[in-house]
């Protein structure tokens, strides 16, 4: 802490001083821009400010303008991180009342070297237990008697002349702190207002695109089971195509998102059978060539139904490629090599092995390791020979089942 308790008279000194804090705050800058992790970013803040001054408490609350309230972003207390999503948000006051609440509203540095005198002001205060950090119920006698902190500083957090929230520090020392103190936190409340804003907005981003990815998913499954009621032999293979897929997708090295696309892809790759007559999906026996004609024109049934939906994926394109292969044998374009979308090449490893495996109404299942067979006799022919390998290292050397559950966003 330190330990100045006014202006000095000497020029020089209060030169250096100020020199000091703004290198302070530059070196401080520089480390909050290497995340944009919140979390992180609060353990930051906190031991930045710890190590520059006492803070016994250190708590970090956001104001929204449009509810008019103040809610806790950040509570440390005694080494202990509360919850502070379990503190209610705090109305802003307008008669005077509320330490944060008058930051707020005067955008200026607040220090309190009497901290217990200023909760006579205070509408709102909280006690919380030392081990877990949970609020603590009592009346306000009992809860001031339990607080602990004597003298405290709070400084507004500012982004373009606007307060968007409070930084405070706390001591359990009366008169703790010096008008150094105070500068400095103010200046390195600003600097964290930004990160802290642009960290949130990630947050928001991410929570909203994995809301959208559940309701996606969602979505997609219903649309899955919707074509596998109309043939009851192959329910539940497009679900195993899709899981079996996706583990050949980390398998190989795809990002995540990449790997979200091929699960969406395997999930609804034979959505275009609904397009082909039900007699002919049960038929027991062989096709005649003009149904097999019919049947071969599901991947594009598929795509023409699934071009029309918006999604980061190119989920169409991957699903009419499924029956592509290497040599250009495939159907229903005759595509061959590197023409064939990696995720296609995927799912096609994927669906040709849970096929095989399984029975179908024309034919007995063949078995896991024929499809095995299959695919290694007809790597770098037929199917991808990176997808390959790490498909029949999955089932050989890593144990996968194909019967594996937990269709979702991964």
């Amino acid at each position: 802490m330190r330990t100045t308790d006014g202006p000095s008279g000497d020029g020089t000194a209060r030169l250096l001083r100020l020199l000091d804090q703004h290198r302070t705050i530059n070196e401080f800058a520089l480390v909050l821009g290497r995340t944009s992790d919140l979390t992180e970013l609060y353990e930051t803040i906190h031991n930045t400010v710890s190590g520059l001054m006492d803070a016994d408490a250190f708590i970090v609350s956001f104001y929204d303008a449009v509810r008019r309230e103040i809610r806790a972003g950040f509570v440390m207390a005694d080494g202990v991180v509360h919850d502070a999503s379990a503190l209610p948000p705090i109305p802003l006051e307008q008669d005077g009342s509320g330490i944060q609440s008058e930051v707020i509203r005067v955008g200026e540095p607040l220090y309190l070297p009497d901290f217990a005198k200023a909760l006579a002001r205070t509408r709102t205060i909280h006690s919380f237990s030392e081990d877990g950090g949970e609020i603590e119920p009592g009346t306000r006698a009992e809860i001031e008697a339990k607080i602990s902190t004597r003298s405290s500083i709070l400084v507004p957090m500012k982004i373009r002349g606007e307060t968007t929230g409070v930084v405070q520090v706390q001591s359990k020392q009366r008169d703790a702190y010096s008008t150094d103190d105070v500068e400095l936190l103010a200046g390195l409340a600003n600097v964290a207002a930004i990160a802290l804003a642009n960290a949130r907005l990630v947050q928001d981003v991410v929570a909203a695109r994995d809301q959208l990815e559940r309701t996606l998913f969602a979505s997609v499954q219903s649309l899955a089971r919707l074509a596998e009621m109309r043939d009851p032999y192959t329910a539940g293979h497009q679900r195993r195509v899709a899981e079996l897929a996706a583990a050949v997708g980390r398998e190989i090295g795809l990002d995540t998102q990449a790997v979200a696309g091929v699960r969406i892809a395997g999930l609804l790759h034979d959505i275009g059978k609904l397009a082909v007559p039900a007699e002919i999906l049960s038929r027991p026996g062989a096709l005649s060539k003009t149904e097999q004609a019919l049947m071969r024109q599901h991947p594009q049934f598929a795509h023409d139904v699934l071009k029309t939906i918006e999604s980061p994926w190119p989920i169409a394109e991957i699903v009419v490629q499924h029956h592509e292969r290497l040599d250009g044998s495939g159907y229903p374009e005759g595509l061959s090599g590197d023409r064939i979308l990696l995720e296609a090449r995927i799912l096609a490893v994927a669906d040709v092995v849970e096929a095989m495996s399984s029975h179908r109404p024309y034919r007995p299942a063949r078995g896991l390791d024929e499809a095995l067979r299959e695919i290694e006799q007809n790597q770098g022919r037929l199917y991808d020979s990176d997808v390959s390998v790490a498909c029949l290292r999955l089932f050989r050397e890593q144990g996968h089942l194909l019967d594996a559950t937990g269709v979702g966003p991964s």
